[in-house]
């Protein structure tokens, strides 16, 4: 849960929708007639702001911007306003630059599955989110405060932290082999999916930092206690298993 908040916040949710607009519209190519289609519409027509022509996004630049932003100025305009739009209105964005236009996308497709996952990258789904984390959060701290109840001593410490270990390893295990299969499967593909695939990559990076800090804090807290029970039993303070008080 903790993962999607961060995957679906503002920041990081319009970075990675910022990053599918270039690769979907391979704006690197099209930005010269970009450019110059939407200074030859601010020159010829009244409208102000100027939408951005021939664009799958609806992009609405003011009309003095329209007529001297260009090259990389332009670029990060458009784009940060298509992760914008995007990010506040989800993947039905993209077919609102034509009022008749209709989404067609395969369900088992690389479209498909890019519209479904970054569909997920929404103001409104993020909110929805943080209230499924805060909930098992809650859920989370009543566990633990259940378990360090139920046992004795110093052997509370090592059961929570087992338990973090035993849900942080398998998890940050399956976070490598995922972004693992996504780099493999970059060097057979086209540069399209390659740059889509690209995004799964860079999103991994996320859930892999989470449950590696989360290992870590667990193996950190095993080893201390481990070391206070040693300790323990050598200066001869009492049973390692006596109750608590």
């Amino acid at each position: 849960a903790v993962n999607a908040v961060q995957l679906s916040s503002e920041g990081v949710g319009q970075r990675i929708l910022r990053r599918s607009v270039a690769v979907s519209t391979n704006i690197d190519t099209i930005l010269p007639d970009l450019q110059a289609a939407l200074r030859e519409q601010a020159r010829t027509g009244n409208a102000d702001p100027v939408r951005v022509p021939d664009f799958p996004i609806p992009v609405d630049i003011a009309r003095d911007d329209a007529l001297s932003l260009e090259g990389t100025a332009l670029r990060e305009r458009i784009l940060n306003e298509s992760a914008t739009r995007l990010y506040k209105h989800g993947m039905s964005a993209w077919a609102d630059a034509d009022d008749k236009g209709k989404q067609d996308i395969e369900l088992v497709s690389t479209a498909g599955l890019l519209e479904r996952g970054l569909g997920l990258l929404t103001a409104k789904n993020h909110d929805g989110m943080v209230i499924a984390a805060a909930v098992l959060g809650f859920l989370s701290v009543a566990f633990a405060v259940l378990l360090l109840a139920s046992v004795r001593s110093w052997a509370r410490l090592i059961a929570l932290s087992a338990v973090t270990i035993a849900a942080a390893l398998p998890s940050l295990g399956a976070a490598v082999a995922v972004r693992f299969g996504f780099r493999t499967a970059q060097e057979e593909a086209d540069p399209f999916v390659s740059g889509l695939l690209d995004l799964g990559v860079e999103a991994m990076w996320l859930p892999i930092r989470n449950y590696l800090a989360l290992t870590v804090l667990g193996f950190a807290v095993m080893l201390l206690t481990l070391v206070f029970i040693w300790a323990s039993s050598r200066q001869g303070t009492g049973p390692v298993d006596s109750p608590a008080a």
